[in-house]
């Protein structure tokens, strides 16, 4: 409740949250802010072409780094690489000494090779955005693991067939240790280095095809913190057991109307839950993400005088909810660009693979077509050329160690890639109603040089900012250089 005993509602407390957190944390002794340097995010109209680099590819072969410029145009690097922290950081740990999340310390704290890579960068005269890994490492330590409504840890939740992303286990990100440690650990790399951005990956849940993950977390942190932020969270936890036990009571007859009609996943959801709070749970998970991701860009903002940007990446529009991407706060603050990944086996068709397959399961004498076919209505996905005969023929396997890429694309390459990231750009385009720069990723060794080179010529047709490029053998053969 705020001073005049009114609820604090979503949008007011996304608003105040930031600023709060920041300025209650210690950043210690910080080097002197260095003077902003025009970026391409910066220049208006210019087009962004960035690369994902390692420092050992800055600073060991420059032949590659000239390719990079001269025959792809590449004006923006993101590189991960450890950083010097003081002690004081390095106690802040949420994992407590079972590993790193977000950033990571430097071996021995020596940084000179990121130092050196950010020179080599902005030598050439590209950015370099730093980048950290998120919150994907819950099984790491069971404290901070997300969990379910029923406290089970995510690291416990039994395997989900056709569910490639299940090891992305999710730290809790509402436990203060957590929320402390990203804004602390991600402003102090920015402040400290020379760099045009920070840029974050797995901030989020996993991909929906983990079925169950939807249902955290709701520990006791992200209970108080829904209270706080005006929602009713006994009616989500209600709503969200009442939607899983009617889903093992569908009959066949209501999935084919499902897949007749065009049904939304969020409609359906609905349906099944008799009760609108289970959208208000899918809101609540993404507001309070948007809320983290918004405290730690405004500290970085605040903490380099604007000289570094904040991006994070997320999954495709249609999917973004769903990992607890609202693609209105990623506008509003959460996220300086748009940056959806493109991992079209997992983190899109394996999600149509494990939602058929358990719509199988629950209801008696569905055949896979009809489950296939209402998946791909929920997603807006049955006008494109997608297998809907078998889930066997999307070649997604059964869990990530028998999964192969290289098997997938070869089948899904020849309709599916274009039609499907095509789709999904275009979503994006219309979902940008802030006119946020937006770059979606290119697959430059999975797509086809040809596939590759259409989708970064519509991608700019569609009036994208630009792209980024993940891997470039396709482009480039680092060998005949």
């Amino acid at each position: 409740m705020d001073a005049t005993g009114a609820t604090i509602r979503r949008r007011s407390f996304l608003k105040t949250g930031a600023a709060a957190v920041s300025a209650s944390l210690p950043l210690g002794t910080l080097s002197q802010a260095v003077e902003k340097r025009t970026t391409v995010l910066d220049t208006k109209g210019k087009k962004l072409v960035g690369c994902y680099c390692s420092p050992k590819e800055i600073l060991e072969e420059p032949k590659y780094m000239d390719a990079l410029q001269k025959r792809l145009g590449v004006n923006v690097i993101i590189c991960r690489a450890g950083i010097a922290m003081p002690q004081w950081l390095k106690d802040m740990n949420p994992l407590e000494g079972n590993g790193w999340m977000g950033a990571m310390p430097a071996k021995d704290d020596d940084d000179s090779e990121l130092v050196k890579a950010i020179d080599e960068v902005h030598r050439r005269g590209m950015d370099f955005w730093l980048y950290h890994t998120g919150h994907h490492y819950g099984q790491l330590h069971r404290p901070v693991c997300a969990e379910t409504f029923e406290g089970v840890p995510f690291s416990e939740l039994p395997p989900v067939k056709y569910s490639l992303c299940q090891k992305l286990i999710t730290v809790c990100f509402n436990k203060p240790a957590v929320a402390n440690w990203d804004v602390a650990a991600y402003t102090y790399g920015a402040r400290n280095y020379d760099v045009d951005g920070c840029y974050v990956t797995h901030f989020r849940y996993a991909n929906p095809s983990f079925f169950t993950n939807l249902f955290g977390c709701a520990c006791e942190d992200c209970q108080q913190l829904a209270a706080d932020m005006g929602y009713d969270f006994a009616a989500m936890k209600k709503a969200s057991q009442n939607l899983r036990a009617n889903l093992k009571k569908l009959d066949r007859g209501k999935i084919v109307l499902a897949a007749k009609t065009g049904y939304t996943f969020t409609d359906f959801l609905q349906l099944l839950a008799d009760d609108s709070a289970v959208l208000d749970w899918l809101y609540f998970r993404a507001g309070a993400v948007g809320m983290r991701l918004r405290n730690i860009h405004d500290s970085i903002h605040i903490a380099t005088a604007d000289r570094a940007c904040f991006v994070s990446d997320t999954h495709n529009p249609t999917q973004s909810l769903y990992v607890g991407h609202d693609y209105a706060d990623l506008m509003n603050g959460a996220s300086d660009g748009l940056l959806p990944l493109a991992w079209l086996d997992y983190q899109h068709v394996s999600a149509v693979a494990a939602w058929a397959n358990l719509l199988v399961g629950w209801v008696d004498g569905l055949d896979e077509e009809s489950a296939l076919t209402a998946v791909l209505k929920f997603f807006g996905w049955d006008d494109l050329p997608i297998p809907r005969k078998r889930i066997a023929d999307l070649h997604i396997g059964a869990d990530p160690t028998v999964h192969s890429d290289v098997e997938f694309y070869s089948h899904f390459n020849k309709e599916g890639t274009l039609a499907l990231w095509t789709r999904e750009m275009e979503r994006l385009a219309m979902m940008n109603t802030a006119g946020m720069p937006s770059f979606p990723i290119i697959k430059g060794h999975q797509w086809t040089e040809d596939l590759s080179r259409e989708l970064m010529d519509r991608c700019m047709d569609i009036g994208h900012t630009g792209y980024f490029l993940q891997r470039t053998e396709f482009f480039i053969d680092k060998s005949a250089l």
